[in-house]
């Protein structure tokens, strides 16, 4: 450093703060604080005229949401239900729960489970509620089934159950153990002591098949030959590509073995002309006990020794939960009689209250809230397929349901 510089620092007057006005620190705090509330009022201002980013995700997805829903058939109710269940559950990605069932079903359940807190709702609001739930799962279910209609049994899968009619017309349970090029092996059915197992070759047979999630099937085909196939007596039918498309079930099924009562309903008409009414009487006295074999939302199977002619009403009840009937109407589209054991009545139901139909949806979706260990670990086995079930005694079913007390008829 230059030494006559620093001769003249030394001798410069002392500079201190004593030396400064008092009023400069004032000035100088006012600015420095109207400077911060600029920047504060600023940055609140740029905050409302410009929405978050998750503000504006919702907005375009609750449009692109609804557009995706009403193309996937739901009704505007059912979608504003979807789409409040999926803000509930603030999902990420909305729109996979028109893809993922897994996700679909997480939901559903959530917005199911929620109503049993819902007290600012009546218990018909709730009902309400469930129902279009349900709706929801079963619109987006038909929606998303793929493949298309079965053409020809070369596609048939081993296991599948079948009933076949030969020629003299008696009605017999079998199912596909293997599914060859040339020919299709389903089991011989099983025949009385001394009888003979065997028709001759080129005997017509009429078979019918029930594809799960689709509908029933009906082809003609005939005998080729015998065989025992995996030690299973088999018989070698001709293969079909003319099937025959049966009633589509609209709605899922779930097999189970549920007892239950039955009742014929009879119509009385009273009066004349314009005054004539017609009501629906149940027949209490001729109940018949049967079991539920397959039930859906739409209607039910019911195995019985005694089974009703196609075409007659009944009144079916049941239990899905212990001291918890369900009741429903409805009329027998069809029997399928096996000689010997009675038959399967397969009913469409009429009429069903909204409470007891929601108990249907629930036991077909599996989706009744669980409350014991074992009833989560049933739902996981369930949920993911291929998954075995654990070994144990299988779940105890319900008691058989009380008839209806008192007496009289059901309107329709």
């Amino acid at each position: 450093m230059n030494p006559m510089g620093f001769m003249i620092l030394l001798q410069a007057p002392n500079l201190g703060a004593s030396d400064v006005s008092p009023m400069t620190f004032v000035y100088i705090g006012v600015a420095l604080a109207v400077i911060a509330l600029v920047i504060v009022v600023g940055a609140a201002i740029s905050r409302r005229r410009r929405p978050s980013a998750t503000e504006t995700a919702e907005r375009i997805s609750s449009a692109t949401f609804r557009r995706a829903a009403k193309r996937m058939g739901l009704t505007p109710a059912a979608a504003d239900v979807l789409e409040n269940l999926v803000r509930m559950c603030k999902l990420k990605q909305p729109l996979l729960v028109f893809t993922s069932a897994s996700l679909l079903d997480d939901t559903l359940k959530k917005g199911l489970y929620s109503l049993d807190n819902a007290r600012e709702l009546s218990e018909d609001q709730k009902e309400t509620r469930r129902s279009l739930i349900f709706q929801v799962k079963q619109t987006l279910e038909r929606a998303g089934r793929s493949g298309g209609s079965l053409r020809s049994t070369t596609f048939l899968r081993p296991g599948q159950l079948l009933t076949i009619t030969p020629g003299e017309g008696t009605v017999f349970s079998s199912k596909v153990i293997s599914n060859m090029k040339d020919f299709l092996t389903v089991s011989a059915p099983a025949q009385p002591a001394g009888a003979d197992t065997r028709w001759k070759r080129g005997t017509p047979l009429s078979v019918y098949l029930w594809r799960d999630n689709d509908a029933g099937y009906s082809f003609v085909s005939k005998v080729l030959g015998y065989d025992t196939l995996k030690g299973v007596p088999s018989i070698l039918v001709q293969h079909s590509r003319t099937l025959r498309r049966e009633q589509r079930r609209r709605a899922r099924r779930r097999e189970t073995q549920r007892q239950c009562f039955y009742y014929p309903i009879r119509i009385v008409e009273s009066g004349e002309g314009r005054r004539a009414q017609r009501k629906a009487s149940v027949e209490q006295h001729l109940r018949g006990l049967g079991i539920v074999v397959d039930l859906s939302s739409g209607g039910c199977a019911i195995q019985t020794m005694n089974p009703l002619d196609r075409g007659k009403l009944v009144m079916v009840e049941f239990e899905l939960e212990r001291k918890a009937p369900v009741r429903a109407f409805g009329k027998i589209l069809g029997v399928h009689r096996d000689k010997g054991r009675g038959g399967v009545m397969h009913i469409k139901f009429t009429r069903v209250t909204h409470q007891h139909l929601n108990r249907i949806s629930e036991f077909v979706y599996d989706f009744t809230k669980p409350t014991t260990t074992g009833q989560i670990r049933q739902q996981m086995d369930r949920a993911v397929p291929g998954r075995a079930m654990r070994p144990g005694r299988p779940p105890a079913g319900p008691a058989l349901p009380r008839g209806p007390a008192g007496t009289g008829g059901a309107s329709r």
